[in-house]
C-alpha cells in the first residue's frame, strides 16, 4: 500500500508542477526571455508524461468509453463550478477572476460538447 500512496502523491505533484510551469513559461514569454519559456514549457510537458504514467499505473484510464463519460462528468460539474465562481468573484469585485471563470467556463462548454461528439462517434460504431 505504501507504494500506491506514494505514487498518488507522486500524481498530484506533477499535476501541479504542470500547471505552475506552464504558467512560469508564459511568464518568461511574456517578458521576453523565448528561450527560457520554452525550457520551461519542455520541463511542464516532461512533468505531464510523468504525470501520465502514473495515472495509468495507479488505474486512472480505463477504456475510451469509461474515459470520456468521466471527463463529461467533471466537464458538466466544472462548468457549473466556475459559473458559481464567476458570480462570487463579480459578488466581490474581482473583476479579473470573474472574467477568467467566464472564459474558462466557455471552455469547458466546448469541452462538453466534444466529448459528447466523441461519445455519439463511438455509438454508431457499435
Amino acid at each position: 500500500m505504501q507504494t500506491v500512496e506514494i505514487m498518488e502523491k507522486t500524481f498530484e505533484a506533477e499535476s501541479g508542477d504542470i500547471a505552475l510551469y506552464l504558467a512560469m513559461s508564459q511568464k518568461a514569454a511574456d517578458e521576453g526571455h523565448p528561450e527560457i519559456a520554452l525550457y520551461l514549457y519542455h520541463v511542464a510537458m516532461d512533468e505531464a508524461r510523468h504525470a501520465a504514467e502514473f495515472a495509468a499505473l495507479l488505474g486512472k484510464v480505463k477504456d475510451t468509453r469509461s474515459n470520456l463519460k468521466m471527463m463529461l462528468d467533471d466537464e458538466i460539474r466544472t462548468e457549473k463550478d466556475k459559473e458559481e465562481a464567476a458570480r462570487i468573484a463579480i459578488t466581490e469585485g474581482n473583476e479579473d477572476a470573474y472574467k477568467f471563470f467566464e472564459s474558462s467556463k466557455h471552455d469547458e462548454t466546448r469541452h462538453k460538447a466534444g466529448i459528447k461528439a466523441a461519445l455519439l462517434k463511438l455509438q454508431e460504431k457499435d
